[in-house]
């Protein structure tokens, strides 16, 4: 997710730098690259939420003890348990 904040945002800032368009206000460098990062994030944090799963599986003897316990209760037979990695 952070790839496109750390590629791309340096290339196009350098490039504005190269064609001088902060000459006459030096200080507007910092909001130019704050608002391509913001741009960056705001594509490609629901992009990446979509390419990867969520869902993960995992094999009951590595969880916790109790939460292991819990599972068990509920279905016996069961030898793999399911999470939502989120965000």
């Amino acid at each position: 997710m952070a790839l496109p904040g750390f590629t791309f945002v340096p290339f196009i800032t350098n490039i504005a730098e190269n064609r001088n368009l902060f000459c006459r206000y030096p200080m507007a460098d910092l909001p130019f690259q704050m608002a391509l990062v913001c741009l960056c994030f705001t594509f490609a944090t629901p992009l990446c939420c979509a390419l990867f799963d969520q869902k993960a599986t995992m094999h009951i003897n590595d969880i916790e003890k109790n939460l292991k316990e819990e599972a068990l209760k509920i279905s016996p037979k069961t030898d793999t348990v399911y999470f939502n990695k989120g965000l």
